[in-house]
C-alpha cells in the first residue's frame, strides 16, 4: 500500500475526532506504532491539528467533513451526471492536476476536481495560496475556449459574478468584488480565482480556472495569512455541509461557464457592478515600478478595468496590476 493511501486512510479514521489508539490505528493501517507517529506528522504538515495524549492515542482537534463525490452528486441541482468530476486528497495544486488529466485524455467541457489540499497551491502573479487539509475548497474546472485565446478576456470576473451570487444564495450578507480575481465578504477576502490558458499546435485553445474558498480556516494556519481574509463558516447564517457548498460552488460555475461561452462578458457586465467593491472609488495601481492614480468606474464589456483620471478614462488589463484603495 502507498504512503497517500495509508495517509487517506488514516484520516478516514481520525476523522470522526474521537481518540485513536496508536496500536488500533497500526493493526488497521498494518504498520507499526512507530510508522503511525511519522504518519500523523505528515497530517501535521499538510495542516490538520492532532491531540495526542498517552494511554489514549491520537484524535483530530474537530470533525472532519471529507469530500465526498457522491454526496456533492446527491446535493446537485443542475449538472448531476454531466460532465463528470472528480475527488483527490492531496495534490500539488487542482490546476496542475487538471493540466495533467488534459494532456492524458481528452476532456469534456466542465470536466473539474476537487482536491481536499494543496501542497503547492498558488494564487495570481505566482503567491502561495494556503490550503490545508479538509478545511477550505480547492477546486478546478477545464473549459476549452472556441474563440482561442482570445476567448479568455474576462473569464475571471464572470467566474466571480458567479462565486458572489452563489454565497448571496447563501444567506451572505456583504459580498463584494475586487478586479479581476477575488471575492471579498464585508471587506476581507474570502475567495480567488486564477486562470490558466493553454494554446495547442493547431491553434485550439483550452482553460484550467482554478478556485479557492475559504470554508473553515484554522487558526494555526491562518496566522501565516498576510492579509485581511474570513471564511464561510463565519459569515454563514446557518450551518452548512461542506459537500453542499461544494455542490452549490460547482453548479453555479458550469452555469456561469455556460452563459459566459453564449454571449461572452457583456451579461456579467452590470452584474459585476452590483458587487465592485472599488467602483467610484479613489484607487491606485502598482504596475512594478509604476504607479497610476484615478476613480475607479467599474469594468468595459472585454474585462478591462476601468480609472478615471484629469485626462479622461483609461483601460487596464490583467497581468502584473495590483489594484488598492488609495489611503
Amino acid at each position: 500500500m502507498k504512503q497517500s493511501q495509508r495517509l487517506d486512510q488514516l484520516i478516514q479514521q481520525l476523522s470522526d475526532g474521537e481518540f485513536h489508539s496508536g496500536q488500533s490505528l497500526g493493526e488497521q493501517l498494518n504498520i507499526s506504532r512507530a510508522a503511525v507517529n511519522q504518519h500523523i506528522h505528515k497530517l501535521e504538515e499538510l495542516g490538520l491539528e492532532l491531540f495526542s495524549i498517552s494511554g489514549k492515542g491520537y484524535k483530530l482537534s474537530q470533525q472532519l467533513e471529507l469530500l465526498d463525490k457522491e454526496k456533492i452528486k446527491q446535493a446537485t441541482e443542475h449538472f448531476t451526471n454531466e460532465p463528470d468530476f472528480a475527488v483527490y486528497s492531496v495534490v500539488d495544486s487542482s490546476n496542475d492536476e487538471l493540466k495533467l488529466l488534459a494532456q492524458e485524455q481528452k476532456l469534456a467541457a466542465g470536466y473539474s476536481v476537487f482536491a481536499e489540499a494543496q501542497t503547492a497551491g498558488r494564487g495570481r502573479r505566482g503567491k502561495r495560496w494556503i490550503s490545508p487539509f479538509g478545511s477550505n475548497l480547492y477546486f478546478s474546472v477545464y473549459w476549452p475556449l472556441a474563440e482561442g485565446i482570445h476567448g479568455a478576456m474576462g473569464l475571471s470576473l464572470a467566474v466571480g459574478v458567479a462565486l458572489a451570487e452563489c454565497f448571496e444564495s447563501l444567506g451572505i450578507e456583504g459580498v463584494g468584488l475586487k478586479w479581476p480575481n477575488d471575492v471579498y465578504i464585508k471587506g476581507k477576502k474570502v475567495s480567488g480565482i486564477l486562470v490558466d490558458l493553454e494554446t495547442l499546435a493547431d491553434g485550439s485553445a483550452h482553460s484550467i480556472i482554478g478556485i479557492g474558498i475559504n470554508l473553515k480556516m484554522p487558526e494555526r494556519v491562518a496566522q501565516n495569512i498576510d492579509q485581511a481574509w474570513t471564511d464561510i463558516s463565519s459569515e454563514i447564517p446557518t450551518i452548512m455541509s461542506r459537500n453542499l457548498i461544494a455542490a452549490r460552488v460547482r453548479d453555479s460555475v458550469l452555469a456561469c461557464l455556460s452563459e459566459y461561452d453564449s454571449a461572452g462578458l457583456s451579461v456579467f457586465q452590470e452584474r459585476w457592478r452590483a458587487y465592485d467593491q472599488f467602483l467610484d472609488k479613489p484607487v491606485r495601481l502598482i504596475m512594478g515600478q509604476r504607479e497610476c492614480v484615478g476613480t475607479c468606474r467599474g469594468i468595459d464589456e472585454n474585462g478591462a478595468l476601468l480609472v478615471q483620471d484629469e485626462t479622461g478614462v483609461k483601460r487596464y488589463f490583467g497581468g502584473e496590476i495590483s489594484l488598492r484603495l488609495q489611503q
